[in-house]
């Protein structure tokens, strides 16, 4: 009979406390080792001792990313990432006091894997390409984030001291707005150039909207509410410092995007995802690195399209007692994918009839915009999922014949 070794890891940044147990809830040994290459290795040996065969070692900790993770996936372990929500509630059936060891949450996911392994499943990395558009795409969007925020400061500076300049290109951040601001950081400065110099800044910077050049030149010379001194020099170091760190940032985001772009290419799964209507070019990465590879020889991420509308956060949960019944969000998921999805259901309105039809006839019977959005999402993931797994094309027709087919309310008026 093989003999299984479960391990706990109880997580920290610069040591982790390790519990190691058998089949039969022996605690073969505990102990403590430092974040760092020797303290892999000790940890290594310490399961040599036990075991000599990596594959029947399971694993079990509260992180699925890192340095130790990655180092006991290429020990051939079987390596479990356990929510720490799902320790916690584990742990209550050994101590009931609420006492908070590390060694006892290292002990509790050892048990945990030895009990309930069934209920987890194990991590299998994806091939690389896809891992690493799945990085990038999460970089990605925390990026853009930080260039949003930055355009919101930019404006906040700008309405205490310079009013004209606020709302002057539809985006805070495009480049002939940066070039703007340093070349006019004041108001005194724009006052005191004269309409000719003011039209050759736009000339030089090739401004797509030659037209607009005078009425620019009429507003920002307006007379507008005069600000404290301290302010003014205040407000122009700030906002010079926004300026900079946001042309990095878009610098950043092209380098990013062109990445992205250029290893899309190279996977197959892209070509049926940007048949979606409605789909973003930002979103189809981002999709593709959620779902990985469709290849016989290789594990699916998600077996049936429930994990995937689970995963994304988009099938909601319900809590019955009794006659008592609520269906809530579902906050236990990937938020960057929720996110996604309800983006996505978002421009879909605009782009797909069904899909409008199914907001309409919802929002006619009152539900929530976040509620249908993130209905329609759901449904949207469905469809996902069968083009990916197809690898064919998407129909609007086609899907709203099986709905009409099907009866279905909203859609008998398509």
């Amino acid at each position: 009979m093989v003999r299984r070794l479960y391990v706990g890891i109880d997580w920290a940044d610069d040591h982790h406390d390790i519990c190691v147990t058998d089949e039969t809830a022996t605690t073969l040994a505990q102990c403590q080792i430092a974040h760092s290459a020797e303290g892999f290795a000790a940890l290594h040996r310490q399961i040599a001792q036990h075991q000599a065969d990596p594959t029947v070692v399971l694993v079990a900790l509260e992180t699925s990313r890192g340095l130790l993770v990655y180092d006991l996936l290429c020990q051939g372990y079987q390596v479990y990432a356990i929510n720490p929500k799902a320790v916690n509630r584990y742990k209550d059936r050994h101590v009931l006091s609420a006492a908070k060891d590390d060694r006892l949450d290292a002990l509790a996911m050892a048990h945990l894997l030895r009990t309930d392994r069934h209920r987890f499943k194990p991590l299998a990395p994806q091939p690389e390409q896809y891992r690493l558009l799945e990085r990038l795409c999460s970089d990605l969007r925390k990026l853009i984030d930080a260039k949003t925020c930055l355009s919101n400061q930019i404006t906040s500076c700008l309405k205490e001291y310079y009013p004209q300049a606020v709302g002057l290109f539809r985006d805070v951040a495009s480049p002939i707005s940066l070039a703007f601001l340093r070349a006019f950081p004041d108001p005194d400065t724009v006052r005191q150039t004269d309409r000719s110099g003011f039209a050759a800044f736009f000339r030089t910077h090739r401004y797509t909207h030659p037209r607009r050049v005078d009425a620019l030149y009429e507003r920002t010379h307006t007379s507008a509410p005069a600000a404290d001194p301290v302010v003014v020099r205040a407000a122009s170091v700030r906002l010079a410092a926004l300026v900079d760190q946001l042309g990095v940032v878009r610098a950043h985001q092209g380098v990013y995007e062109h990445t992205i772009t250029s290893l899309l290419e190279e996977l197959p799964e892209a070509q049926p995802v940007a048949t979606l209507p409605g789909i973003d070019t930002r979103w189809v990465p981002e999709l593709v690195a959620a779902l990985g590879p469709h290849r016989p020889e290789q594990p699916k991420r998600f077996a049936t399209v429930s994990d995937l509308v689970k995963f994304s956060g988009c099938a909601p949960i319900t809590r019955a007692s009794g006659k008592r019944r609520t269906v809530l969000r579902r906050r236990a998921c990937d938020k960057r994918l929720r996110r996604t999805f309800y983006d996505w259901a978002m421009a879909s309105l605009s782009w797909s009839r069904w899909a409008r039809a199914y907001y309409d006839h919802r929002k006619a019977q009152h539900h929530a915009h976040a509620t249908i959005l993130r209905g329609l999402g759901q449904k949207w993931a469905k469809i996902l999922y069968a083009v990916w797994s197809s690898g064919g094309a998407y129909s609007e027709v086609q899907h709203i014949t099986q709905l009409k087919r099907y009866q279905v309310v909203w859609a008998l008026s398509l």
